[in-house]
């Protein structure tokens, strides 16, 4: 077994060659050569003493999270809140370099408003981390 020490650093303008090759080259891995043109987006190194072994590019995205509707608000109301919010978001993109938004839905209306507006609906499987439940 190898028990070399893994280290990670940001990419340097060197590595953009591999970065892209390897990118391409890796099978099933999701790439999205766009990603790496979003103006937050930033890449990763991982490397030992012998050189890189991997690079991960990271977006920043506005995850919209959920919608608090005002108690006897109409279905109609509350679709034009959520194109105006997704309207606003997308302005807000466009000042911060952010490059996706990403809505999850949990409720039939709300898909379908995702659906009839700007949304595609993903092929992926969603995980997240809660970084403040990571200690103690």
């Amino acid at each position: 077994m190898d028990h070399r020490h893994i280290f990670v650093r940001p990419a340097r303008p060197e590595d953009t060659k591999k970065f892209i090759d390897w990118s391409l080259e890796t099978p099933n891995n999701g790439f999205d050569p766009e990603v790496a043109k979003y103006p937050s987006t930033f890449v990763l190194c991982a490397y030992d003493k012998d050189g890189p072994l991997a690079y991960m590019p990271v977006q920043q995205v506005f995850m919209m999270d959920s919608v608090a509707g005002k108690p006897g608000a109409s279905r109609m109301q509350i679709a034009s809140a959520l194109k105006e919010f997704t309207q606003a978001l997308v302005t807000q993109a466009h000042v911060k370099g952010v490059g996706e938004i990403y809505f999850l839905a949990t409720e039939d209306g709300t898909n379908k408003m995702a659906e009839n507006q700007l949304f595609e609906e993903l092929p992926y499987r969603a995980y997240r981390v809660k970084v403040a439940e990571l200690e103690g």
